[in-house]
């Protein structure tokens, strides 16, 4: 491999490595515009300046090849120089928007600015002005924002293969725009804006909603496919703003799809917030009830939005009420693959991997519905928790014979009004836990805002439950059911980045202690 030697350190680079890939993975930062880890380089921006041993003037960093005993230096009079002069052309039309910019606190430019500027200009001229416009149904373009980095135009372009945008015009004339009648509106569009360095880009869903200063970030899972992809959650006074796609390699790379991104209205929609009873007399009831009608004579319908943990604590309950279990899932659409291999599943819930994983080969609701039919099930427990879903018909059908019937849902549906035995449950947004994406990666997931109204998540009143039928002493953790189901593993093992389904197999004791981070 080759080796250059970094502000006198001596740094290992892979053969032929751009230099600031290998500069930034090795925690040497260097300001940039044009460049981004996850598309191909293109060297426009020319923020990136660095002295290199056998160049007599200053390279782009994100264009100049690693060779051997490369003799870098990245910060210095005449680098500091050379970064205030792009500094200063690339400010001459821009406008002083941070007051009313929504990527104000996220700003390249704002951050550079501070650094590399002064607050003062040369230019005494009219500044150019471009165009406001929309540019498709979720993005806006504020084109006096535009550095014209082109990072949008090689996504377009490289990552998704559609290339609605393009450069147009010259020199400080040009700006980002779409081909005549071919607005930005493929299933990946809103990448663009998190890309976009500066404001010139605009997400229309998170126009004027939040200062970015003042919210919180929590880094969870997207739960809209089973693709699982990685994301962070900014929410502001209990509600989530948005999200955006969080770097994982294993997952979504860089990226995440629009239809995920934008599925959060259903935290606060239509919410069922008042239950009917309690999870011990629940529990009581189908105690009695079995006891009463024989095994399997009670049946509990779930679905793969639950969690890895609460997919536990429902096969507990299962096994100790002797109930056939069925299962709830959504499939929609078609498979789509982008460009580069970015994949939208048609499974639209995001545990479908874990419920396999606990249950084994799972069985669909019409099992359980088929037993209701012929009088074998009586009682039922349907625990939904799927949004944008309505029940099947014949469920409905079949649930109106059973003699006890519960639901757990966080929102309002047609079982509710009628069941005995209701209980409000939490959504994804409000859990701890963990799912397992298609390919068998357990990843967490935690509360992006506080539990809404009465409600309460399944990790909870399955445990009452659980407790009541005197099958646990007291209640776990999220971590806790996880650790006893996953013996040895804990969520510091899975982290940030998940941890493959495959290496949780059943280990040694000698292995489970000489795990890092392993709890006693």
């Amino acid at each position: 491999m080759p080796l250059i030697k970094v502000n006198g350190k001596d740094i290992d680079a892979p053969p032929g490595a751009k230099l600031l890939n290998v500069l930034m993975d090795n925690g040497t930062f260097v300001p940039h515009y044009c460049w981004h880890p996850g598309l191909p380089p293109h060297g426009n921006c020319r923020m990136c300046l660095v002295k290199v041993s056998n160049s007599r003037k200053l390279e782009v960093a994100c264009m100049y090849p690693c060779t051997d005993k490369l003799e870098v230096t990245t910060e210095g009079p005449d680098i500091d120089t050379a970064r205030k002069a792009v500094m200063e052309y690339l400010l001459i039309n821009h406008p002083l928007d941070c007051p009313i910019c929504d990527k104000a606190g996220e700003c390249s430019l704002q951050d550079y600015t501070f650094n590399y500027r002064k607050g003062t200009t040369r230019f005494i001229e009219e500044k150019n002005i471009r165009h406001t416009k929309d540019l498709g149904p979720n993005i806006k373009i504020w084109g006096t924002r535009c550095i014209a980095c082109t990072r949008c135009v090689r996504f377009c372009e490289e990552i998704v293969g559609t290339g609605e945008l393009t450069l147009v015009n010259r020199g400080d004339h040009a700006v980002i725009d779409v081909h005549p009648e071919v607005p930005i509106d493929n299933p990946m569009s809103l990448n663009v804006v998190d890309i976009c360095p500066v404001g010139a880009l605009i997400d229309k869903n998170f126009l004027y909603q939040a200062r970015v200063w003042f919210t919180a970030r929590t880094s969870t899972v997207c739960p809209s496919c089973s693709r699982g992809c990685n994301v962070t959650a900014t929410v502001l006074k209990n509600d989530v703003k948005r999200l955006q796609p969080r770097h994982n390699p294993n997952v979504n790379d860089y990226w995440m799809c629009d239809a995920g991104r934008l599925n959060t209205g259903f935290v606060e929609q239509n919410r069922l917030f008042k239950g009917k009873g309690t999870a011990k007399e629940l529990a009581t009831a189908a105690r009695n009830f079995v006891a009463a009608n024989g095994v399997g004579s009670f049946g509990i319908i779930a679905s793969t939005w639950l969690t890895t943990e609460e997919l536990v604590l429902v096969k507990r309950l299962a096994d100790a009420l002797s109930a056939p279990v069925g299962f709830l899932t959504k499939d929609v659409g078609e498979r789509w693959v982008s460009k580069s291999g970015f994949s939208i599943e048609t499974d639209k819930t995001p545990n479908t991997a874990g419920a396999t994983h606990v249950f084994g080969q799972l069985a669909s609701a019409d099992g359980v519905i088929a037993g209701i039919n012929a009088g074998k099930v009586r009682g039922l427990l349907v625990i939904e928790s799927i949004p944008d879903h309505e029940l099947p018909d014949a469920l409905l059908s079949a649930a109106s014979k059973v003699q006890l019937l519960a639901i757990a849902d966080p929102w309002r549906n047609p079982l509710a009004e009628v069941a005995q035995h209701v209980i409000a449950s939490s959504t994804w947004a409000e859990k701890d836990g963990t799912f397992v994406n298609k390919d068998g990666r357990i990843q967490r997931i935690r509360p992006l805002i506080a539990i809404q109204g009465s409600s309460r998540p399944e990790l909870n009143w399955l445990q009452e439950m659980l407790v009541e039928l005197g099958l646990q002493r007291g209640p776990l953790s999220a971590e806790g059911v996880f650790r006893a189901a996953f013996p040895g593993f804990d969520y510091r093992l899975v982290g940030d980045g998940g941890l493959p389904l495959a290496e949780t197999r059943p280990r040694s004791s000698e292995e489970a202690v000489a795990t890092p981070g392993n709890a006693k």
